[in-house]
């Protein structure tokens, strides 16, 4: 499914009524589940975009919905995502190295005969359209807080480096939920939307390591006939 962004006034005015107190529901922590591996060292990272910094972001029951890669490691520094200087997820070697984007989170709170039924991340490669997945209900009374829901998939498997070539890219990223209330809400950096960057890098001609080789071995024949 592609949709697009929402406008940036929009934007705004959802997330400070998600925020402020003024809506009976809303979102109110968010995270990118990432999984990697760069010159064999695997990873397995939920970034944190909003607004905790404690383990409240973390999927707590392996087995439950969304969850099928076990708990991931929370990334609590990539908080606040700042415009202008996005996180960096690494240099990766063209077909030889993995980034995967997995899929998210969301904790969603709702009061007043309000309810939540759904929450989703959106995602684009480089500008475009953007690409919807689902999250599923993790989780409900999140740390023991009535309402407080946790929304998680790590099942999306979506391949970021498929495609790409030789150079610096950008993911670009933004929340919603469904509700009864206000219909959605965002988490989209007040329409500014979150981005992440990452390098795709070539991999080494294998014969250029033959040329240097053969080259060091001609010159050890030159000293020895010397």
């Amino acid at each position: 499914m592609k949709l697009n962004s929402i406008p940036t006034l929009t934007a705004a005015c959802l997330l400070l009524s998600a925020t402020a107190g003024f809506s009976s529901s809303g979102i109110f922590g968010t995270g990118l589940a990432i999984s990697s591996d760069i010159n064999g060292v695997s990873a397995f990272n939920l970034y944190e975009t909003t607004a905790l910094g404690d383990t409240r972001l973390t999927p707590s029951n392996p087995g439950s919905g969304g969850v099928s890669l076990g708990v991931p490691t929370l990334i609590t520094t990539s908080y606040p995502w700042t415009v202008g200087t996005p996180t960096s997820f690494g240099t990766f070697k063209l077909g030889v190295d993995t980034l995967t984007l997995n899929g998210g989170e969301e904790l969603t709170y709702k009061n007043g005969g309000s309810d939540v039924s759904g929450a989703q991340v959106f995602y684009t490669i480089d500008g475009g359209s953007f690409s919807q997945i689902n999250m599923a209900f993790n989780q409900d009374n999140v740390n023991g807080a009535g309402g407080d829901q946790r929304w998680y998939t790590d099942g999306a498997n979506v391949n970021l480096l498929n495609g790409l070539s030789v150079g610096t890219h950008t993911l670009t990223f933004y929340y919603r939920d469904n509700n009864t209330d206000t219909t959605h809400d965002y988490i989209s950096n007040l329409g500014a939307n979150y981005t992440a960057s990452f390098t795709v890098a070539p991999v080494p001609e294998p014969t250029t390591g033959l040329i240097v080789a053969s080259g060091l071995g001609l010159i050890g024949l030159l000293r020895r006939r010397r």
